[in-house]
């Protein structure tokens, strides 16, 4: 299976930019030229099915999501051809746009479409994301740093892709993606110490880095008094340990607003998608030179379909058991006895000790196939009883 087949796009839609890396894709979208179409149909191939995924987790339908991750990349085009550069990877730039689209959709007819929590985060928010917690770390990083966590870690691409979009080698994903997880960690913790008053904060970040380390970790009695009073130490401290224990959740939801530890969660599954289903899969903004969906069938809606036919055919059932004493004939057939009625043969109808007449009938497989409706059992002939004979 090519690699395109596996993870959507990595073959290019054409195969004319299919080694490129996103960031020459980007400076593509900036050219008044054919090439900026083809840069975007190539970003659309590689990024669609993972911007679907996490529309959905903001959606109640599949036309919902199709139409947020369709606003999405338009939106991402249009503001890389007026030269905004994106300061996070793209993919992870496509959700934030998603995400920050869905909030302003709370204020127009299209909020029914949104999922209820997420409408009722922002409504108790006035319409806006808090920051994610993690995302200014990030965004200080370098671009290569950035690209090896989000594809490394949060979503798991293989090494060949991550190097594939990124414009590395593999030994470089390899080797490097532990040491930039190791960045971000400690962007979070010069972030966290920055923003406190508290002078005596610098002096324990020493501590708080050696109590977090995986192997031999040290921990302190004046750490974990001074902790209980500032948050500052605190959040620092719990932001390094999730780093550490469960990178993916920790990432995505530090660096998504919503639903991030889920997207996190499922990433794979959404990406190793069939090419073909996701071609179809992303609804289109009118006047888009790109295809229409066809309508995918939802979890909610199997899962409905389920219970309706549960309770539909519960109560046909339990009259179908009253009213044949039990279960029907596998046979199907008018004029066969129920399962619980003895063959026709005549050493079955009538049982030659108390014991025989508990005994379990042969299942109906094993009864004679026959198309004729059986003959109803002789009628018993009635005992004559010897009249007395008269004394001589």
């Amino acid at each position: 299976m090519s690699q395109g087949t596996d993870h959507g796009g990595a073959d290019g839609v054409d195969g004319l930019y299919s080694g490129a890396a996103d960031a020459h894709l980007t400076e593509l979208l900036r050219t008044n030229s054919p090439t900026a179409y083809a840069a975007l149909r190539e970003l659309r191939a590689r990024h669609h099915a993972s911007v679907l995924a996490y529309a959905r987790l903001c959606t109640t339908s599949d036309s919902t999501a199709g139409q947020l991750a369709s606003q999405a990349f338009t939106t991402a085009a249009r503001d890389t051809a007026r030269g905004s550069e994106p300061s996070v990877p793209w993919r992870h730039q496509l959700l934030l746009l998603a995400a920050h689209l869905a909030a302003g959709w709370t204020t127009d007819e299209r909020a029914t479409g949104l999922d209820p929590s997420l409408r009722l985060v922002l409504n108790t928010g006035g319409g806006r994301w808090p920051p994610p917690p993690l995302l200014g770390p990030f965004q200080s990083l370098a671009s290569r740093t950035q690209g090896l966590i989000w594809y490394g870690v949060v979503e798991r691409e293989p090494e060949e892709r991550t190097a594939a979009l990124l414009g590395l080698t593999r030994e470089d994903v390899m080797y490097e993606t532990d040491a930039a997880l190791q960045a971000l960690a400690q962007a979070c913790l010069r972030f966290r110490l920055a923003v406190s008053d508290d002078p005596r904060c610098q002096d324990f970040r020493r501590l708080i880095e050696e109590s977090v380390r995986p192997v031999n970790p040290r921990h302190s009695t004046d750490l974990n008094s001074h902790m209980v009073i500032c948050p500052h130490c605190s959040t620092a401290y719990g932001e390094l340990s999730a780093l550490r224990d469960h990178p993916r959740t920790a990432l995505g939801e530090g660096l998504l607003p919503w639903c991030g530890p889920a997207y996190a969660r499922d990433a794979r599954e959404a990406r190793d998608t069939p090419a073909v289903t996701r071609a179809n899969a992303l609804p289109v903004e009118v006047g888009s030179p790109w295809p229409a969906p066809a309508a995918r069938p939802s979890r909610r809606r199997f899962a409905l379909a389920s219970a309706v036919l549960g309770v539909t055919l519960v109560p046909l059932l339990v009259v179908l058991l009253v009213r044949g004493g039990g279960p029907p004939d596998p046979q199907g057939t008018a004029g066969t006895p129920p399962a619980t009625s003895a063959p026709s043969t005549p050493q079955a109808t009538a049982p030659s000790s108390p014991g025989a007449a508990n005994s379990p009938l042969p299942p109906a497989t094993s009864r004679p196939q026959t198309t004729e409706s059986p003959s109803p059992p002789p009628k018993p002939t009635p005992t004559v009883e010897p009249k007395p004979t008269p004394a001589p």
